[in-house]
């Protein structure tokens, strides 16, 4: 049976004890609903409210920028370098829709 991990908010079952990239979980989040396809900028820019962020699961602290990202549940929290691997994601999915 293989081993699993929860490291991050992200369970590994691949038997490796390994640190999921952002870009892992940013394919991972999309693959399985957890993220969308990024279609708007931000509503809102600001401190961190110590929510944790929707791709990495880590909280966001004070002493970093959040962003409120739109989507299907609302606008959800996320940490700038999160959002920022998600919009290229997002935009690279976008150019293969129909």
């Amino acid at each position: 049976m293989r081993d699993a991990a929860f490291l991050a908010g992200v369970l590994i079952v691949d038997g490796s004890d390994r640190k999921p990239s952002l870009l892992d979980q940013v394919i991972d989040g999309l693959a399985n609903g957890l993220l969308w396809i990024v279609e708007a900028a931000p509503v809102w820019t600001g401190r961190g409210t110590r929510k944790p962020c929707i791709v990495c699961r880590l909280k966001i602290q004070a002493s970093e920028t959040q962003f409120d990202v739109p989507g299907p549940r609302g606008a959800l929290p996320t940490h700038v370098k999160c959002y920022a691997v998600w919009w290229e994601q997002s935009q690279m999915l976008r150019k293969d829709l129909p």
